[in-house]
């Protein structure tokens, strides 16, 4: 892989620098550019925090190496992102879009003050971070997301003094796994499907597709060749990305954008009457919020108010459980 040509995209949990180490260390031995490097080598100290209960170093260690990556990239690699914000530990955890939504802006928030206070400026820092969301199978409602997170992004930057262009928010996607099953497994990829089309749609700048089978095992050529394919065919066939924002000006999509938005800004208003996000976690305060969604979701399902296509209704009976 040329990674001269080839943008990157590497999550590195709570620090990035071993890992950009050792991407500088590959390009320098294919006698390449590490100013034409692009993507994203990124830490997210508060994601690890909120997806494993724990971190493997001090916070503020983490973040003195965010800072110290982040400075070196805007100087040497101008095109590499090194702060990633991911909401998929909390819509992983079973949270709905709005808690999502918020807990990410308020880690974004969290992350430019913490870079700040180590000298690094508003408009260094903000297009350094590149904002993960996950995608259910709620279509609009994942559209909506999408738009709002911008919206909201541009607003708190530009409280920080950012410029027009620090404003703009990078979103990466990915297809949710937390509705995703081993029963009528096939019915994977129809949701993958649809959250897809909701994610471009909604305006990500790039997404990952998950196969059908990726939560049980280590996904099959075939499944990996559809997940790819389902990109070509939204982007070549679809047609999709001609357009800037084609879902905007539609009544039900704005007014359910402008509804998310609101709610997840009085959500992030608590997160930081609380201190912020990190002490938010410290306190448990989000972990209590998404279980509770969590376990009302369940119920919704259990009791078949909430329909899961194959799992909870709709059932092929002869179909095996997806296999490990």
């Amino acid at each position: 892989v040329d990674l001269q040509r080839t943008p990157i995209f590497v999550q590195a949990g709570a620090s990035a620098i071993p890992i950009a180490a050792m991407v500088l260390a590959l390009v320098e031995k294919q006698s390449g550019s590490q100013g034409k490097l692009s993507g994203c080598i990124a830490s997210d100290p508060l994601g690890e925090l909120a997806g494993t209960g724990r971190l493997p170093r001090s916070i503020e260690g983490a973040y003195d190496d965010m800072a110290q990556l982040t400075s070196w990239a805007g100087s040497q690699a101008p095109d590499l992102q090194t702060v990633l914000v991911r909401g998929h530990p909390y819509h992983d955890g079973g949270a709905n879009a709005v808690q999502e939504l918020a807990f990410a802006i308020a880690t974004g928030v969290e992350y430019l003050r913490e870079l700040h206070s180590r000298g690094l400026g508003i408009d260094q820092a903000a297009p350094s971070i590149l904002f993960a969301f996950s995608l259910g199978s709620n279509f609009f409602m994942e559209i909506a997301k999408l738009r709002a997170a911008r919206m909201l992004w541009a607003k708190v930057v530009a409280a920080f003094g950012g410029n027009e262009d620090s404003q703009k928010m990078r979103i990466h996607a990915r297809t949710s796994s937390w509705n995703k099953t081993i029963y009528d497994p096939n019915v994977n990829m129809l949701r993958t499907t649809t959250e897809a089309f909701s994610g471009v749609l909604g305006g990500c700048d790039s997404m990952h597709i998950g196969p059908m089978d990726e939560i049980a095992r280590l996904p099959s050529d075939f499944t990996r060749r559809v997940a790819r394919n389902t990109h070509t065919v939204l982007r070549e066939e679809a047609g999709l990305t001609r357009s800037i924002d084609p879902a905007g000006g539609s009544w039900y999509v704005e007014n359910l954008t402008d509804s998310v938005a609101r709610k997840a800004w009085d959500l992030f208003r608590e997160v930081e009457k609380q201190g912020g996000m990190a002490a938010a976690l410290q306190a448990g305060c989000p972990q209590g919020q998404v279980t509770a969604v969590s376990a009302e979701r369940a119920k919704a399902y259990a009791q078949r108010r909430d329909i899961l296509v194959g799992t909870n209704m709709y059932p092929t009976v002869a179909a095996k459980p997806l296999a490990p």
